[in-house]
């Protein structure tokens, strides 16, 4: 990964990302992804790669090993 791609806006503001792009991630035709504006400019992810990194800032800031469900069943 780390590849750096030229794409281009078409005149109804659409993007195509290259094929070699779409191979390197894995994306199929059709699939939806996340577009996040950034301060670096666009971030374009799967659900499965922002629910990752979400889920991996959630430890982060939680601690390893810590449930936050368990906790919250045990306090009902």
């Amino acid at each position: 990964m780390g590849e750096v791609y030229k794409a281009k806006l078409n005149d109804e503001g659409r993007l195509v990302i290259p094929a070699a792009a779409r191979k390197e991630l894995g994306l199929q035709s059709g699939q939806e992804v996340i577009v996040r504006v950034t301060d670096q400019g666009l971030l374009i992810s799967t659900f499965e790669q922002s629910l990752k990194r979400f889920q991996d800032e959630v430890t982060r800031l939680v601690g390893p090993g810590r449930s936050l469900a368990d906790e919250l069943i045990a306090e009902r």
